[in-house]
């Protein structure tokens, strides 16, 4: 085991009017593999998952995560393994996850970063399995389908970012579910991916033609659940299209993250249409955590629900990696693999 752990750290405070931070924000830090306390491990990191919510940490959210001072480590969804323990509860080779540092080595008392119990390994399944499909990214999508846009049998069901982590989770279980789906993505590839890995039963690229008249073509009897990753135009052109009574799962709007002019026009249709608009934040769901996850992992089992992940190499492509996401440059969920 080597001695030195290298850590990302803030370099310097973000100036970007948007969420996504700039390269020169990102900055490595190298120091020795921290020694354990009674009650520690030391876990040496494998996967970091890139998300918007690691620039959130850095930038803040108001009333709910207060900024990270610059100089201070990274942090954000991490998995590893336990290499050293002087805890009671946790064993030399156990793989766990949380929000974590990150850095090639942590030290935990059996908590995360955010005073949460480390997550441990559901039997049957991989790290990455436990930290996506089965963590947060599976999560958002099951709790904001059901819990949100409960969609009946054969309902239009339309998803933006279809291609990403949670919106590929989320078209999928829409399809389980006996609806009608229509994926939103950008670029013919995505698309196909779609259509073909999926099983989509439309897909729209919202980079190419007019996306409101792709929509109507597509629902003409309108649509009846949303679930939204992206805001701005694209939500625009899909309440246009809202059927009757239509429901708007709002996951994130990762257009207006990083663009703040980005708006929504056409709320007021929300009248006309009886419709809905309803966030969520995932982990104020814990109630349906453990059935959301047993349906999960049976659609797994099944093979009925498909695994998509982009996997980068190297602990040098954090930066690239974890600002890429923006850019729409993933297909599935953004991770990075540094051990």
């Amino acid at each position: 085991m080597t001695d030195i752990n290298r850590q990302w750290v803030v370099a310097q405070p973000s100036r970007s009017e948007g969420m996504c931070l700039e390269p020169e924000v990102f900055g490595v830090k190298e120091n020795p593999v921290p020694g354990l306390e009674e009650g520690q491990i030391l876990i040496r990191n494998k996967l970091f998952v890139c998300e918007p919510l690691v620039h959130a940490m850095v930038k803040g959210v108001p009333g709910r995560i207060d900024p990270l001072p610059v100089g201070t480590v990274f942090k954000g969804h991490a998995g590893g393994v336990v290499v050293s323990s002087l805890h009671p509860d946790f064993a030399e080779g156990d793989e766990v996850h949380g929000t974590l540092d990150w850095a090639d080595f942590v030290i935990s008392d059996g908590l995360d970063a955010g005073g949460a119990p480390l997550s441990r390994l559901t039997p049957g399944y991989s790290l990455t399995t436990n930290m996506i499909t089965l963590g947060m990214t599976g999560l958002c999508a099951y709790i904001g389908v059901l819990e949100i846009g409960k969609p009946k049998l054969g309902d239009n069901v339309v998803v933006s970012a279809a291609a990403g982590g949670i919106g590929s989770i989320a078209l999928q279980i829409a399809k389980l579910l006996g609806c009608r789906t229509i994926g939103i993505a950008g670029g013919p590839e995505k698309c196909e991916l779609l259509r073909e890995e999926l099983g989509a039963d439309e897909a729209i690229d919202y980079k190419n033609g007019d996306l409101v008249s792709g929509l109507a073509s597509a629902a003409p009897k309108g649509i009846d659940v949303m679930f939204d990753n992206v805001g701005g135009s694209v939500l625009d052109a899909v309440l246009v299209n809202l059927a009757p009574f239509g429901r708007v799962a709002m996951c994130g709007g990762i257009s207006g993250y990083d663009n703040p002019e980005m708006v929504v026009r056409n709320t007021t249709l929300l009248t006309q249409h009886n419709g809905m608009i309803q966030g969520f934040w995932y982990s104020d769901y814990e109630q349906v955590f453990s059935d959301a996850r047993d349906r999960l992992g049976g659609w797994l089992q099944s093979g009925e629900l498909k695994e998509l992940v982009d996997v980068s190499q190297g602990f040098e492509k954090v930066p690239e990696s974890a600002r890429g996401i923006f850019a729409g440059s993933n297909a599935g969920k953004q991770l990075v693999q540094i051990s």
